[in-house]
């Protein structure tokens, strides 16, 4: 085969090889990367775990089924759900509404989901402790007043448990701005019917800036701040130093007020870091939840969550992805079967060696090019 043919179909070989490796990539990893998961299948999960804008749409390609009273989608896993805000008349994309909140519930319950406590949840992660089959946690944070009076009255009625992430130095903090926050009587008065609550830091849930000019700001709970009166970015120090002595005083009013050491935390935006995740084990926090969408294994310390607010919210398509939890969630196509994953790697492997042998012929094509272009030219004969 002449070079040039032969390096034309390494070309197009080289090229399919790629968009085949890519194409398996994002597959995997849609749902770990916002980026991926925007272009994919058009929404914003996975990133903050709440949606962009009004037309945000978390359900592609499902439909609503009917009941399943006696249903199996998935077993020795816990599916971890996420809310924010629950009121009657959302006014906000974030917001919930009650309603919806409570079909939730209800088809929950008519389609065989198990609801467990946060104590089952660690007892499950750290020691491998059974669970009920279709298990789910429900998890809300921020701390908002509309948690005690829409989101417990319906908990109640359904006998749910579930776990309230404070940020703890707006509890009873009149002097703190933004929507209306719980206080200490009302907290305490969940938690004698079952909420239980932890930590969302103290006062670090807000993005922060990292440069002079603040055009990069990022959370401030797993990020090195820009300090202004000294002109730069912490140093590595002075960051665990600020983060442990918040997350050391939000754990301290919470055994204060409820009498319980807190082992828990729920990373605001869901941003973690090396030297975070550290910290809190530093700090006795042994289970820690992200905004990345899963389901969680026995050992899986850094959870995964799935958001179930928003006013886009479908109760009946969310029942229909969660009955799909291991099929559409996270990295379920790596988890489910080593295919997947042997599949990825070996077009990776022949991308690689189709790239190796398109420069070696390119190569070998080049210094042909300049051998000929270096001979000169054959004079006539007389």
């Amino acid at each position: 085969m002449r070079l040039k043919t032969c390096f034309a179909a390494l070309s197009l070989f080289l090229i399919v090889a790629i968009a085949t490796f890519n194409i398996s990539f994002v597959q995997a990893y849609h749902s770990r990367y916002p980026v991926l998961q925007r272009l994919f299948y058009g929404t914003a999960a996975g990133g903050s775990g709440e949606p962009s804008n009004a037309d945000y749409s978390p359900y592609p390609g499902l439909k609503a089924g009917a009941d399943e009273p006696n249903g199996h989608y998935y077993r020795n896993r816990v599916l971890v759900l996420m809310y924010h805000d629950v009121t009657a008349s959302p006014k906000d994309v974030r917001s919930l509404s009650a309603a919806n909140f409570e079909r939730q519930l209800r088809l929950m319950k008519d389609n065989n989901f198990h609801w467990i406590s946060m104590r089952q949840y660690r007892d499950f992660i750290l020691h491998g402790s059974s669970v009920p089959d279709n298990a789910v946690l429900l998890t809300f944070d921020d701390g908002y007043e509309s948690f005690y009076k829409y989101a417990y009255p319906l908990l109640e009625k359904y006998r749910a448990p579930a776990a309230s992430f404070l940020i703890v130095g707006t509890i009873g903090n009149p002097r703190k701005p933004g929507v209306e926050k719980l206080n200490w009587d009302q907290v305490k008065e969940m938690h004698r019917g079952g909420i239980d609550f932890f930590n969302h830091t103290y006062d670090l849930h807000y993005y922060g800036p990292t440069d002079a000019r603040g055009k990069h700001p990022e959370p401030a709970l797993s990020s090195r701040l820009y300090l202004k009166d000294k002109g730069r970015r912490e140093t590595e120090k002075e960051y665990e130093a600020r983060v442990d002595a918040d997350l050391r005083q939000a754990n301290d009013v919470l055994k204060q007020e409820l009498g319980e050491d807190n082992r828990v935390l729920a990373f605001p935006y869901g941003a973690f870091s090396k030297p975070l995740l550290r910290i809190c084990k530093n700090r006795g926090i042994d289970v820690t939840l992200t905004v990345k969408s899963g389901l969680n294994r026995p050992g899986q310390t850094n959870g995964f969550r799935m958001n179930a607010g928003g006013m886009s919210n479908d109760p009946e398509l969310q029942v229909a992805l969660m009955k799909q939890a291991e099929q559409r969630l996270g990295h379920a196509h790596f988890d489910r079967s080593p295919a997947y994953k042997r599949f990825a790697v070996a077009s990776l492997a022949v991308a690689a060696a189709s790239f190796a042998a398109w420069m070696y012929v390119g190569l070998a094509l080049l210094r042909r090019r300049r051998t000929t272009s270096a001979v000169p030219p054959r004079t006539a004969s007389r």
